[in-house]
């Protein structure tokens, strides 16, 4: 079973949140990058129980040339329904497009890469490029600063990379193409990488303080114009199909060194209706802020936090679109932990609260649902 169904999804949804307590020699290249890619970003901030905090922002970068039948004998036309002429078109117009972006992305992470890597200070850095008959391979590795005891390591796929170890503060890009099948179009994938690794004071970690922290939110989530209600989902095993029943979940680890998927979670949902989007944002914004000043006063406690989630209104889709914000950890009590979700979907704008004891697992309607206990379904009255 997978441990998390929709990780990937969850890039395309997330954004950096600047931070007046976060600031990297790399944020003029992405504020940059933020002017040509609207989605993408994922910076995440966590102390993971080691007495260290990490934060880390991936910036994905993909590139694919559309094909068509017409032309390569394969793929799909860009516009089904129109003459085989104007697809053609269709698809050439937006291939220079996709070029052209790509080009203007690559450009800016080349141009700030090099520039940090000739600022005073930097211990080490690492480039190597190719390009031949239409094939990249761009590489970067770069070493801000080392950690304590901190290794290095080489690979075909990546070049060097370093360890997240106290003290570090690293950056990567790896950016290849490949030609496709029909030997005229391209494809590429590259990852952009930050991370820093810095000791909380004391060196210790603490679980999470949840009622605490709860204090600064209740009050923005308690405005006028937003509802609330209660949810429980609990699982002993999954019944049915996980990939069609859940729309993500996490398993933990048992003693024996085995996976289980056991858990219980109550919570509350926090509801904006759909025609408040400005509204909807302003609360999040808020959270956010509060959130990151929480975490940046209490870096001790335990937690991940991804930056910045945006509502995106959902025209169509019945089911929500789950973007974590906060995960708190609690492991001396069996893993006992809080999420913060936030959702949207044709009805409007969710911030869910979770109190989970044991596995994580959240059913695909969750945001209709007042419970779901082994594989029973409970509905909300009207949904």
């Amino acid at each position: 079973m997978k441990e998390n169904l929709i990780t990937h999804t969850l890039l395309a949804v997330c954004f950096i949140s600047a931070s007046a307590q976060e600031t990297t020699k790399l944020d003029p290249m992405f504020n940059q990058l933020r002017t040509v890619i609207h989605s993408g970003f994922m910076t995440t901030r966590g102390n993971y129980g080691l007495g260290r905090t990490v934060t880390q922002t991936q910036v994905p970068i993909a590139f694919n040339d559309f094909c068509t039948k017409e032309v390569c004998g394969e793929g799909e036309s860009f516009q089904t329904a129109v003459s085989e002429a104007t697809a053609i078109k269709g698809n050439e117009e937006s291939n220079r497009r996709n070029h052209e972006i790509r080009d203007r992305l690559l450009g800016i992470i080349r141009h700030g890469l090099d520039s940090v890597t000739a600022l005073p200070g930097v211990e080490e850095s690492y480039h190597f490029e190719s390009h031949h008959q239409g094939i990249d391979t761009i590489r970067y590795s770069i070493c801000l600063h080392s950690g304590q005891g901190q290794k290095k390591h080489y690979n075909d796929q990546q070049g060097y990379f370093y360890e997240d170890v106290p003290g570090a503060e690293t950056v990567s890009f790896n950016y290849t193409t490949k030609l496709k099948s029909c030997g005229r179009h391209f494809s590429g994938w590259g990852s952009l990488a930050y991370s820093r690794t810095e000791n909380v004071p004391g060196g210790q970690s603490v679980a999470f303080d949840w009622e605490q922290y709860m204090q600064t939110l209740l009050p923005m989530l308690t405005q006028k114009g937003i509802t609330q209600r209660t949810f429980k989902w609990a699982q002993d095993r999954f019944y049915g199909d996980a990939d069609k029943d859940y729309a993500l979940g996490f398993t933990i680890y048992q003693d024996d060194g085995t996976r289980s998927v056991a858990g219980e979670t109550t919570g509350t949902i926090y509801f904006i209706p759909a025609e408040r989007l400005d509204f909807a944002q302003q609360v999040l914004k808020e959270i956010d802020f509060a959130t990151q000043q929480y975490i940046y006063n209490h870096p001790q406690q335990t937690y991940q936090y991804d930056y910045g989630a945006h509502f995106q209104p959902i025209a169509t889709e019945r089911e929500g679109r789950h973007v974590q914000l906060l995960r708190t950890m609690n492991l001396q009590e069996g893993w006992h932990q809080h999420y913060i979700f936030v959702c949207s979907d044709v009805r409007g704008y969710y911030f869910l609260l979770c109190d989970t004891r044991g596995a994580l697992w959240v059913p695909r309607e969750s945001l209709m649902l007042k419970s779901f206990i082994n594989g029973k379904k409970t509905y909300h009255k009207g949904m």
